[in-house]
């Protein structure tokens, strides 16, 4: 992914022996079975950095159903999109994961008012095979979870038969007089509970046709059951064994996500948020619905209503969308159902960007004495925010205050590591679903400090170990998505001076858009093309496009590496199907090498063969990990030849569903779309593949559902890092969705793998046991003649050195490869490197005594340079022939 793919980086392990007189690695470690995880400590950022009183400070990511616990306003709960439940005790200063629900696309929360400790939560599917999403119940204050059995549909109740095996819930409402009656929202009708959610029956409150989308509920009155979803509003008087709709002739209301809410004066007034431009009411009970109130910022994620008493006739009428607003309504004397609108004048605008808290509402909720009750919470895309004006009448107009400990649900768009071989501290950047980016200069501490310099949408990230650049989005007036330059940690973002041809920068996108490939070098996706600049530091940049008259129509994902000293870019393209880039759909692979503008684009993956997410190897791009999605049932393949063959990688497949415990493709499930709007479609398992620039037989694999897991032999077997099944009892966190990696090897053969997520934040796992590879180099001076791959004689005794090490290491793996100077043409130079890596391996096999089956031979042509100082006379100082084998104990026989 991200990882910044740099020569900087990637020379780390060059800058070990380029200068030294010896040219063959050779590296001792652990065998994999010795591999253990010592840590996995989540580490983004708690808040942000930015003052109170700017709106878009946010860190806990998108939050959707908020609530508070009527016995203990202390108490209150957070339901995320992406990253679960949260709970605070302390008025929202702080927020803490619960690790016992396991669904971690949450959408609402509700306490039962007669108990606090009994809680009820909804969740879209989780991918299971046997699904426990939907509803879930907690006994003890979200500490553990459970699923009622009866909490299933019936069979052949619903729309289809796949609304049933993979289950959403939404909307929670508890009758205030009767709190053991519970009602939720379903994609199978509307689920009702009479004995505080022990048991469940489903009812369909529009019988002419199969069970749909619930979307929202409202009981009051004494049982009045008012709901909104797919089919418009129903209304039930008897506790939903018979309902009402519009009346023929009447206004009905629009069907689809929805909102709705009740006056607390008046049974038969309702109101409604459905789709983007009008808030509804009813003064008739739902016979008919009107446009009262013209949305004030139309979007239409998930606006919503609710109401709040005031003293007397008065009450509020508050509606997110964009921003958060109120209304004043008031309630006529007592009369027939009827009369004109309740709520008349204007919105009170805006109570969220103005009031100190991020834009994009998501709920509201509120203090529970009545009347008067002071709003205390607001949730959004930035996370949850409390009201510091905590009393009567002045908190009704509210100034919000982001959490010291937010809710961590960010939902990572790109992220990027980078390495300081000095002081061996590691800079991490991402960019974020609407919060702008984030960086440190130090990740590997356990609360890493971080920088929060830019707000809304954060795409692209890349960085050396002097500056970043980051595409942030939306940018006004002019261009749309702004490229920019900062110095490490994020420190003085400025827009780039010149940018590539096009219309744009993509954004929106899950696979990376964005990567730096060298010193001062980068390549930057445009919807016009892929482009690249060789000096990023210049006075005016200079973009080259990378073969325009071969190139892929729509690339929207990047990958670099290096044969030799020559780059090599690898994008996903589709012409058929534009979407955005989410490894989700299956694309082709293309590959372009070099960096001038008339080389041509050559299609990897045959005809036919379609790619998800995907890894290339960056010391090797020949080597390519990706997920096959060219039929219904997705599997893992990978290349070591550039993609001429593919061969399965079954291991990772078992582990990619569990063991079966997950559908490897989910038919409908929540996924991250276009403008970063949840839909619910189709989406297989594969989220995240990288390849170790360190040691090449380290590759890390991620699942939406399953979890993450790592390869010691290159794929051949594989292993589970993380509890995508009982977290809260193992205390080994479950991290969904994960999609970036960065490897940062440190002394004793320890691996910190930094992870970015789709809404769960930033993690460091702490390995023992996964080495870094370690390289000796020996001279070509030594090894053969000029132009020469017949090894002399001379040099017997030194590989002899060699094999005697490698004899001693346990179940080692070597890898000759083969570097030469420029010699004659790339060609002739690449079979000169190719066929020198082969001369060392044969005297290996046949004078050293090593199992042929232990021991690659590659060649790379030209050794790529790594000077930071990289100007054209450092590049050609640079070259030297080298061959390097490096040794990674594996389990045994493991390779053979």
């Amino acid at each position: 992914m991200s990882s910044v793919v740099t020569r900087a980086r990637c020379g780390l392990l060059f800058s070990l022996y380029l200068g030294a007189a010896h040219l063959l690695t050779v590296s001792a470690t652990q065998p994999a079975g010795a591999q253990t995880v010592s840590a996995i400590v989540e580490i983004g950022p708690k808040r942000s950095n930015n003052p109170d009183n700017d709106p878009n400070a946010a860190s806990g990511g998108r939050v959707n159903g908020i609530a508070v616990d009527p016995a203990d306003n202390r108490i209150m709960y957070a339901a995320s999109e992406w990253g679960g439940l949260f709970k605070s005790t302390d008025s929202s200063r702080t927020w803490v994961h619960l690790n016992g629900h396991v669904p971690h696309a949450t959408w609402d929360i509700a306490v039962d008012p007669a108990n606090s400790q009994r809680l009820y939560a909804t969740s879209f599917y989780d991918g299971r095979v046997n699904s426990i999403a939907g509803i879930n119940i907690s006994t003890d204050g979200g500490v553990t979870w459970s699923k009622p059995p009866t909490a299933v549909p019936p069979e052949g109740s619903c729309a289809s038969p796949e609304d049933r095996d993979q289950p959403h819930a939404f909307g929670i409402a508890i009758d205030p007089e009767q709190p053991t009656h519970v009602f939720i929202g379903t994609n199978c009708g509307l689920a009702a509970s009479n004995d505080s959610g022990a048991t469940w029956r489903f009812i369909d409150p529009s019988p002419d046709d199969a069970a749909d989308y619930v979307w929202d509920i409202v009981v009051h009155d004494g049982g009045i059951i008012d709901l909104c979803g797919d089919d418009g509003h129903q209304r039930s008087i008897n506790d939903g064994a018979s309902w009402t709709t519009a009346t023929p002739g009447g206004q009905p209301l629009p069907s689809g996500r929805c909102s709705i809410a009740a006056s607390p004066d008046e049974s038969h007034v309702l109101f409604a948020a459905a789709g983007k431009k009008f808030i509804y009411d009813s003064v008739d009970g739902g016979q008919t619905w009107t446009q009262s109130y013209a949305n004030p910022d139309p979007q239409g994620r998930i606006p919503f209503v609710a109401t709040n008493k005031r003293t007397g006739a008065a009450y509020d009428l508050w509606f997110g969308d964009v921003r958060l607003n109120r209304r004043r309504c008031t309630t006529p004397a007592p009369g027939s159902p009827g009369g004109t609108p309740r709520c008349a004048g204007s919105w009170s605008a805006d109570f969220s960007t103005a009031a100190g808290a991020h834009n994009d509402a998501g709920d509201i909720a509120f203090a529970t004495t009545q009347p008067d009750a002071c709003p205390l919470l607001f949730s959004s895309d930035g996370g949850v925010y409390f009201n510091t004006k905590t009393t009567n009448p002045a908190c009704h107009s509210p100034l919000w205050r982001q959490p010291d400990r937010t809710p961590q649900a960010l939902w990572n768009m790109d992220m990027a590591g980078v390495k300081d071989s000095g002081t061996g501290k590691v800079g991490l950047y991402f960019g974020n679903q609407d919060t702008g980016t984030f960086g440190t200069t130090d990740a590997g501490v356990a609360e890493p400090s971080w920088n929060n310099p830019d707000c809304c949408d954060g795409f692209g990230m890349a960085g050396e170990k002097s500056r970043v650049l980051s595409t942030v989005c939306c940018w006004s007036p002019g261009r749309q998505t702004r490229l920019s330059l900062s110095q490490s940690g994020l420190v003085g973002s400025t827009p780039v001076d010149q940018y590539p041809a096009g219309e744009e920068i993509r954004g929106f996108e899950q696979l990376d858009t964005l990567q730096n490939f060298g010193p001062d070098d980068y390549v930057v996706l445009t919807y016009d093309g892929v482009f690249v600049t060789t000096n990023i530091a210049a006075s005016s940049i200079v973009w080259t496009q990378l073969g325009a008259s071969s190139s892929p129509p729509d690339a929207c994902a990047v990958q670099a590496a290096f044969r030799g000293s020559t780059p090599v870019f690898h994008v996903l393209s589709h012409p058929a199907d534009p979407k955005t880039c989410n490894g989700d759909r299956g694309r082709e692979l293309w590959r372009y090498e070099g960096t001038g503008a008339g080389g041509s684009w050559k299609r990897v993956t045959p005809p036919g063969r379609a790619l998800g997410v995907y890894a290339v190897d960056p010391n090797d791009p020949n080597r390519i990990i990706a997920s096959d999605l060219t039929s219904d049932t997705p599997k893992m393949v990978m290349t070591t030849d550039g993609g001429a063959t593919w061969s399965d990688l079954t291991a990772l497949d078992a582990l990619m569903t569990g063991n079966g415990t997950f559908r490897y493709r989910v038919a409908r499930g929540p996924s991250g779309s276009v403008g970063g709007r949840t839909q619910l479609e189709s989406y297989p398992q594969p989220t995240l593949l990288a390849f170790d620039p360190e040691n090449p037989d380290v590759i890390v694999a991620g699942a939406a559902d399953a979890g993450v897991f790592i390869s010691l032999d290159s794929g051949a077997t594989w292993r589970l890092l993380t509890d995508p099944i009982d977290p809260g009892v193992s205390g080994t966190p479950h991290i969904p969705r994960p999609r970036y990696a960065f490897f940062d090897h440190r002394d004793g053969d320890r691996l910190r793998l930094f992870l970015g997520t789709m809404g769960r934040g930033q993690w460091r796992i702490e390995l023992e046991g996964v080495p870094k590879a370690q390289r000796q180099t020996l001279t070509s001076s030594l090894l053969f003649d000029t132009g020469s791959a017949t090894i002399k004689p001379a040099a017997e005794p030194e590989l002899m050195t060699v094999a005697d090490g490698i004899r001693a290491r346990a179940d080692p793996l070597v890898y000759v490869d083969g570097h030469t100077d420029s010699v004659g043409s790339e060609p002739a130079n690449q079979l000169l490197s190719e066929n020198r890596a082969n001369a060392v391996k044969t005297w290996l096999v046949s004078g050293g005594g090593i199992d042929a089956g232990l021991i690659r031979a590659r060649g790379f042509g030209e050794l790529r340079p790594v000077a930071t100082n990289d100007t054209a006379a450092g590049r050609t100082a640079n070259r030297r022939v080298e061959i390097v084998v490096i040794s990674n104990a594996v389990a045994a026989g493991a390779r053979r």
